[in-house]
């Protein structure tokens, strides 16, 4: 069985398995793109891409790095090594029910974006474009549990570096593209 089959076929049994109405504390970040807003202070998520931690009102750390929110916005700024890899500020405005997260970065492809797009109570879709597009959804079969499953679309040799810069081609065939399947689980909590 491919593992195209074998991820489609655990999305179902996890979609059937998680009809329980449940809302949880989720992570601060979508798949690549980070959200403005921060892990409460006392507060980790922790599994499998995620080790984070908040340690201050508006301050998280971990191993997607360091993030501030500015009180009272929807803005923060921060530093990641993975999956940013570089400083970056986030903007998350209010646009109803769905949520927007925009954003810049010191490179490559300076700006990035994530929108997160609710399905039911214990289900969202969420598509990010950093350096390629994410597409995926995340599901929360139980309170502050997250499984997130997506596809990774990303181009070979998108950038060269050298003393000048980034010199970038120009994409000419579906080809160059290459897809990824991902899942990531995460649980949220607080320390007692």
């Amino acid at each position: 069985m491919s593992i195209k089959n074998c991820a489609f076929l655990f999305l179902i049994i996890v979609f059937v398995i998680s009809t329980a109405s449940a809302r949880a504390e989720e992570p601060s970040w979508l798949f690549t793109v980070p959200k403005s807003e921060t892990i409460k202070e006392g507060h980790f998520d922790i599994g499998f891409i995620y080790l984070d931690f908040g340690i201050a009102k508006n301050l998280e750390i971990g191993i997607h790095g360091i993030k501030y929110r500015f009180p009272d916005t929807n803005i923060a700024i921060g530093a990641s090594i993975l999956p940013i890899g570089s400083p970056y500020l986030v903007f998350s405005p209010d646009i109803g029910e769905a949520e927007l997260h925009i954003g810049v970065k010191a490179q490559p492809y300076i700006f990035f974006a994530g929108i997160e797009v609710p399905i039911s109570d214990n289900m969202k879709f969420i598509a990010e474009l950093n350096n390629g597009p994410t597409a995926g959804i995340r599901i929360i079969p139980q309170k502050n549990l997250t499984i997130d499953l997506f596809m990774y679309f990303y181009l070979y040799e998108i950038y060269n570096v050298d003393y000048y810069g980034y010199k970038y081609r120009q994409i000419k065939k579906v080809e160059d593209y290459s897809a990824r399947p991902w899942i990531w689980i995460a649980y949220s909590g607080k320390f007692e």
